[in-house]
């Protein structure tokens, strides 16, 4: 009795079905499978089948409420296809739930040779094949799957698509659709093609689709009035839905061999050509030729990427242009081109040859690799004054009209530097405490009120405070000896602090290209930069290094930076005596600027935009020096450099027209595009792009002068200020210095930066590990956010910020 009556409450307390479409079926064919569960989810082990391949298909859950009882249903669906023939069995498959154990009864299927099928489904049947089952990595191939019905259907679907697992796929557009006569019969064919590319080597089967076909049942109407019922607004046909499955395939993807030749593979696995052409092979030096490389064939030709070219550095400047590509999805799968297009400027006159341009890919037909290659291209450069323009002189007794032509561009390139000594003048924008200054002495004068009440605090230089920090950890040292565990530490930090002076920046470490750079940038001679390096290094080992120093060594490392403290000292001081005086601040710029412009004309463009740099250091702060700093970065393929002292120079210039023209010829060359969107702030400010601050900051002193000036002569007579000239001069004044004090704020809150690095991460936080959202490109203009911990955060249009490094982007 305690038998029976636990067993309902234990191995009962839910039940288990289970149901296949049919019982009998081919070799190639597969049967459908559908577990129901009683009572809710449970686990369904599976691993007792052996007969067939198991194919999980979902599943599904339902919940019902019926005259106060709940009822909960899940079911579970899988394909099943024999893996041999004769009497396979379906043993009972294990359901648990709950803790409790639940058993699906056995189940037989018949598979023979032959289909045998039910009359409502032996019409119906579909195929799956590829073009070749045996592929290399990356060789393109079509699966089809084709649907043949020999019955009326009102609709056909996938209820399971077959699965690419190890493939990239795609469909073909458009299906096919078309009649089959096969042994008598009529077929109405339904086919789908895609096609598949292996990522990998090995043995891969894609598993069978599932179809459902709506096939129209007949009405068991009485015969006798189908004459009236025939009609189709009354017709009674129902439709019922059928599955159909597929057969899986198998294809086996072998690795591509390795590639052992000269030359580098380029990854492509098809068939392939290469070809290469010029637009001119005669052309003047600084003119500019578009070479055009054109890869076209069938295969994964979306991989292609440009050969490596055979292009000397010192011959020619080259400029790379965005790829175009055109693909095409045909019959035998990816068909199409891709073109790559390089702008190459000659430097100097000569003859020069570009080699061929190998492209290696490997050939699916006769599995091995092939090398195509482009024609030889020769060019004819020659000197500039060769290339002049031949003008004809006008006979007007004969010729009675012109025919006037359009003008258009040849070729294009930036306008030329500016070489006279009016580069070196001051167009440095007014102080904004030396503005408010000069403005409120027409109205200090007026009111009475003393001019010399307001005293100037200057903040101390970044070069003084790294000079007295310097100064400050070669004393500590001094004071530890050799023999004090901060003696290397404070040693190291003292030399560090002096070279950051130089190049006026704060830090605290610096690198050997660093220093480099920044004694180079300084005019410091090549023979002090190698003392100076060399003494970091020997520093930076020893501290490092674990090492020991005896009393001498230590001795011999505190001279040396004394002597550095000495020859930094005096450039310093000479530096904070003469920034005083206007105009100089550098012992000779105007040498210097000579110096950039004979470089400039020699072709050492990187060399002339250090000695224009070096001029920029100095008090001297002028649009054309920038300009011409922008035109020597440009010159030498730096678009980072060349856009940000560009956008510098127009701060200054904003209506130069040279300085315009080459701004918009960089902006072409930079690799990211944004989106045009008008900016409110542009428009309503509108006069920044028109007229020089400091143009605006002089105009508004000197109506500061006239008004007041107006009101003096106007209080001293004992009539009105505030007659009809003096609202005049009062509304201009005010109107002139609103917009200087909005400016000022412009440029103290609304920073721009341009990315200078080929490539720079911007990325989610400050710090390597942050994650990366995405790339921007040198010359790429962003708006400052945020400045934090050696990080900007950058806005380059809506739905894109992050923060990039400051040496990645420089604040213009």
């Amino acid at each position: 009795m305690v038998l029976v009556m636990t067993i309902p409450a234990t191995g009962f307390c839910f039940d288990v079905t289970s149901r296949v479409d049919k019982t009998r079926i081919s070799k190639d064919d597969s049967i459908f499978l559908k577990v129901e569960v009683n009572g809710g989810k449970a686990a369904l082990d599976l691993s007792m089948v052996k007969d067939f391949k198991v194919i999980s298909r979902g599943s599904s859950s339902s919940y019902n409420y019926i005259n106060g009882k709940s009822e909960r249903k899940a079911t579970y669906q899988y394909v099943l296809i024999p893996l041999s023939k004769g009497e396979l069995k379906i043993p009972a498959i294990k359901v648990t739930r709950d803790g409790q154990t639940a058993f699906t009864r056995e189940i037989v299927i018949h598979v023979s040779d032959r289909v045998v099928k039910p009359d409502d489904i032996k019409e119906l049947f579909a195929k799956a094949d590829v073009a070749d089952t045996s592929l290399f990595v990356g060789q393109q191939t079509v699966y089809t799957l084709k649907f043949f019905t020999s019955k009326k259907l009102s609709g056909l679907g996938f209820e399971t698509p077959p699965g690419f697992n190890g493939f990239s796929s795609k469909p073909f557009e458009n299906e096919k659709s078309y009649t089959l006569n096969i042994n008598g019969i009529f077929y109405n064919v339904s086919e789908v093609n895609y096609v598949i590319i292996p990522a990998s080597p090995g043995t891969f089967n894609i598993d069978p689709a599932v179809l459902i076909a709506r096939v129209m049942v007949k009405s068991k109407r009485d015969p006798r009035f189908d004459s009236f019922f025939n009609d189709s607004f009354f017709s009674s046909n129902s439709f019922k839905p059928v599955r159909v499955v597929s057969n899986p395939v198998t294809i086996k993807v072998s690795p591509v061999p390795p590639y052992q030749d000269q030359g580098k593979f380029s990854g492509l696995v098809g068939h392939f050509d290469i070809e290469g052409n010029i637009d001119k092979t005669s052309l003047k030096a600084g003119e500019s030729a578009t070479l055009t490389i054109k890869i076209s064939g069938s295969g994964n030709i979306m991989d292609a990427s440009l050969p490596e070219i055979d292009l000397n550095d010192e011959a020619f400047k080259v400029y790379d242009d965005n790829p175009v590509e055109t693909i095409n999805l045909t019959e035998t799968g990816y068909e199409g081109f891709k073109i790559f297009k390089k702008a190459i400027v000659p430097v100097n006159p000569g003859k020069y040859v570009i080699k061929q341009i190998p492209l290696i890919y490997f050939d699916v037909d006769s599995k091995a690799y092939q090398k195509v290659l482009t024609d030889e291209i020769k060019l004819d450069v020659i000197p500039s004054e060769e290339m002049h323009l031949a003008v004809k002189p006008l006979n007007r007794t004969t010729d009675k009209s012109v025919v006037k032509q359009e003008v258009s561009l040849v070729n294009k390139d930036i306008l030329e530097i500016k070489e006279g000594l009016a580069v070196l003048e001051d167009y440095r924008e007014i102080n904004p405490f030396f503005f408010v200054l000069l403005l409120s002495i027409p109205a200090i004068l007026f009111s009475g009120v003393k001019l010399f009440t307001l005293v100037a605090k200057k903040e101390l230089s970044v070069e003084k405070v790294m000079e007295e920090k310097a100064k400050y950890h070669l004393k500590q040292a001094r004071k530890m000896g050799s023999e004090g565990e901060g003696f290397l530490g404070h040693l190291y930090s003292s030399l560090v602090a002096l070279i950051l002076a130089k190049g006026g920046k704060r830090g605290e470490t610096v690198t050997i290209k660093e220093t480099q750079t920044i004694l180079s940038r300084a005019n410091v001679d090549n023979v002090r930069i190698d003392k100076i390096t060399n003494l970091l290094q020997t520093i930076e080992s020893v501290r490092f290094g674990g090492r020991q120093i005896d009393e001498n060594k230590a001795k011999q490392l505190l001279a040396k930076t004394k002597q550095a403290m000495k020859l930094f000292c005096f450039a310093l001081v000479c530096l904070g005596v003469f920034s005083f005086v206007p105009q100089k601040a550098m012992a000779d710029p105007t040498a210097t600027f000579i110096d950039g412009i004979k470089s400039y004309k020699a072709g050492h463009f990187k060399q002339a935009a250090r000695k224009f740099e070096a001029v920029a250091k100095s008090p001297v702060k002028n649009p054309y020096l920038f300009y011409n700093i922008a035109n020597a970065y440009l010159k030498a393929n730096d678009i980072g450099h060349a856009v940000l002292w560009y956008e510098r120079a127009k701060v200054l210039a904003p209506n130069d027209p040279d300085l315009n023209f080459n701004l918009e010829y960089a902006n072409t060359l930079v690799k990211d595009k944004k989106e045009n969107s008008m900016d409110i702030m542009d428009i309503l400010f509108f006069w920044d792009n028109l007229i020089p601050a400091k143009t605006i900051q002089i105009t508004a002193i000197f109506f500061s002068f006239i008004f007041f000036t107006w009101a003096a002569i106007k209080v001293v007579k004992k009539q009105r200020v505030f007659s009809g000239t003096g609202i005049i001069l009062c509304v201009i004044f005010i109107l002139v210095t609103a917009i200087t004090c909005v400016n000022y704020y412009k440029r103290s809150v609304r920073l721009n930066a341009v990315i200078v690095l080929e490539e720079a991460a911007v990325r989610s936080g400050v710090a390597d590990t942050s994650t990366k959202l995405f790339s921007l490109h040198a010359g790429t203009k962003v708006s400052v956010e945020e400045q934090r911990d050696g990080y900007l955060k950058i806005l380059f249009s809506k739905g894109k910020v992050g923060w990039v490094k400051t040496k990645e982007a420089v604040i213009i």
